[in-house]
């Protein structure tokens, strides 16, 4: 247990005392806090003699130092001591998590369904953000049991300075909380615990009304690749991937019902086929060549639709966007498209990279690094999918988003205001909305508003909540609706089909006849004065009240 001398950054000597000792083969040394006195010795060693007050400022950072030293053995037997406790009772041995492999841990916990890898991917990034802050400004807390309320409380006050809003302030303090809590040992203090959560300034996706819904559908009529996922989304209320890994067997086209277990939730929907899906199916039945060749033997029903979800989810949503936004924005804006302005290709690498190097899945920066660096040297794209390894596809929505991130041309070849960047400057607020907080602006328009769309229309129409729980696969605390409305199919089938809107039914109800207000809508249309007609019509409306 040695005092010390300790240097200054100049290489003078520091006039207080340092104390060094070893406990459990961990090093420390301490800052005593007591001033060097008197006159050190002429030799410059701490072994050599000082004057009487050098040796009594000596002898008083020595009795510090053992009552340092005693502190700290007393401490680390305690722990010892309940360390051992705790073995005894659970059989097993405390295991010490260090900070630095949270991330890697974290993926280690047990769990009922694994985590998509978009959710994994934002949680390890939540978890290393964390490891880096305690690196930085608690560098002595190593393990996470060293983890106090001071650290984590410090961390949520810099997540909150990071200008996020709410609801992902409200993430990140779920996630470290229920990480502590599955990685800490039994008994121990989450320091994570007794953090409040905040209020959240919640933005809700818009519905579309019927006439937007017909202009989409309109819009995407050309587009082979992405119209039969629009389609399905529409008429099924599925989410996004549900829509493109949809399987061959959870479709029965003869009793026009669709019976899926969702990814997110695990829930078992049943979604009755309205006639617009049902033509999307019988295309994509009579591809059989597009299915050999794509499917990879797993039956999916939009198989190339299928491969890009897998390969690069995104390139799904761009595709669904740029239809929306032509759809919602109509002529004023679909040939009014500014051109993105030129800069040197440097400039161009410049922002791309630091776009790129800003984006916190790992995975996901590394592909389109490579991609766009790749295409800056001049590479074509069929040369950059033989390079890189990724689909066509997936290499256009990688150079779209960074062109439309970086507000520069970036793709060769393009005309002016061909771009989806173009579009949605025109008119910032075609498909996202500002929020109180926040780094970026609300998706209010996107492909989940079919799924807001499909039951605010149902709702509104009149179809019973317990059918349109059944379609979304909502969780309900009636455990009765949960484990004994079982509608006949046909009756399900027939109820939905008689109350939704005519773009997802042609107007037609289940037993194949016109609805009769419908009916009554194209007598108007051909009335020159019959007197038939206008009975018929007032007979019609009458049943409308």
């Amino acid at each position: 247990m040695p005092l010390e001398f300790r240097k200054q950054r100049d290489g003078s000597l520091r006039n207080v005392w340092f104390g060094r000792f070893e406990i459990n083969g961990k090093r420390f040394c301490y800052n005593l806090g007591i001033k060097i006195a008197g006159q050190r010795p002429a030799s410059g060693s701490i072994k050599d003699e000082g004057d009487g007050a050098f040796e009594r400022s000596r002898a008083a950072a020595q009795a510090k130092l053992d009552t340092i030293v005693e502190e700290a053995r007393s401490r680390s037997s305690a722990a010892g001591l309940v360390e051992k406790i705790y073995e005894i009772r659970t059989g097993e041995a405390i295991r010490s998590v260090k900070i630095e492999d949270l991330a890697e841990e974290w993926d280690k916990i047990p769990r009922h369904r694994k985590p998509t890898e978009k959710y994994a991917g934002e949680c390890r990034s939540g978890l290393m953000r964390f490891a880096a802050f305690v690196r930085h400004v608690f560098p002595k807390a190593e393990d996470l049991a060293q983890v106090t309320r001071t650290v984590a409380r410090s961390f949520m006050e810099a997540e909150e300075k990071r200008g996020v809003t709410g609801r992902t302030w409200n993430g990140t303090l779920h996630l470290l909380r229920s990480t502590c809590s599955a990685l800490m040992p039994a008994g121990a203090i989450n320091p994570f615990s007794d953090t409040p959560t905040k209020e959240t300034d919640t933005m809700f996706r818009k519905p579309f009304s019927p006439e937007e819904l017909k202009a989409i559908v309109e819009t995407a009529r050309d587009d082979d690749f992405i119209r039969p996922i629009i389609v399905t989304g529409i008429c099924t209320a599925m989410r996004r991937g549900d829509c493109c890994l949809l399987k061959w067997k959870d479709v029965d086209l003869g009793r026009q019902f669709i019976t899926v277990k969702t990814a997110k939730t695990g829930q078992t929907v049943s979604i009755p086929i309205f006639p617009m899906l049902r033509d999307e199916l019988l295309k994509a039945k009579a591809d059989d060549s597009g299915l050999r060749a794509e499917d990879g033997g797993q039956g999916y029903v939009f198989p190339g639709q299928a491969r890009m979800y897998l390969e690069n989810s995104g390139g799904i949503t761009w595709r669904a966007k740029k239809i929306l936004a032509v759809a919602l924005g109509g002529g004023d804006h679909a040939g009014e498209e500014a051109a993105l302005p030129e800069v040197a290709d440097e400039e161009a690498r410049r922002r791309g990279l630091e776009y790129i190097g800003k984006l916190g899945n790992a995975e996901k920066r590394e592909r389109m690094k490579q991609v766009f660096e790749l295409y800056m040297d001049g590479k074509t794209t069929k040369e950059l999918v033989a390079v890189a390894g990724v689909s066509k596809g997936s290499t256009s929505h990688y150079l779209n988003e960074v062109e439309m991130a970086i507000g520069c041309r970036v793709v060769r070849g393009r005309p002016a205001g061909g771009s989806l960047a173009a579009l949605l400057r025109n008119d910032s607020d075609l498909l996202r909305a500002e929020r109180e907080g926040g780094k970026r602006r609300a998706s209010v328009r996107d492909f989940h508003s079919f799924r807001v769309t499909w039951v605010t229309l149902a709702l509104t129409a009149g179809v019973p909540l317990e059918l349109v729980q059944k379609v979304t696969g909502h969780k309900t605390t009636d455990i009765v609706l949960k484990h004994y409305f079982q509608p006949g199919r046909e009756a399900f089938r027939q109820a939905l089909n008689a109350a939704m809107p005519k773009l997802l039914t042609n107007g037609v109800l289940a037993d194949g006849h016109q609805s009769p207000k419908d009916e009554a809508l194209e007598i108007v249309g051909r009335l020159k004065g019959a007197k038939a007609d206008k009975a018929r019509l007032l007979e019609l409306l009458g049943k409308f009240g």
